[in-house]
């Protein structure tokens, strides 16, 4: 899987800009997240990396696309906390982090490193 991080213009609509050009595309959005701030950036997945950059370049935005690991956890407490502290033990900086799902007793968390 990829992780398409989307730098946007700081302006209402951005993001339901690419979002709509990514459906129209016919990818469908599996995941996302974001953070608006005088550079706000968003970090979505879609079932097809492809037609999702070509949405993209269609609307001319910039983005950098990485890879996207994924690890089950235990949907229990402290589940997150041991598995961030064993990549920082590891030395793994982490770019971005985020649930994909959540099941009964497990968790499926994407992320992405340097």
């Amino acid at each position: 899987m990829q992780e398409f991080s989307i730098t946007m213009e700081d302006e209402p609509g951005a993001l339901a800009t690419c979002c709509e050009a990514i459906g129209a595309a016919g990818a469908n959005i599996l995941a996302v997240a974001g953070v608006g701030d005088s550079n706000p950036t968003a970090a979505i997945v879609t079932d097809n990396a492809e037609a999702t950059a070509a949405a993209l370049d269609g609307i001319g935005v910039n983005y950098r696309v990485s890879t996207l690991n994924t690890v089950t956890l235990p949907h229990s407490p402290g589940s997150l906390a041991e598995f961030t502290r064993g990549l920082a033990n590891d030395g793994v900086n982490l770019r971005s982090l985020y649930v994909l799902s959540i099941s009964g007793d497990s968790a499926d968390v994407g992320y992405t490193t340097e």
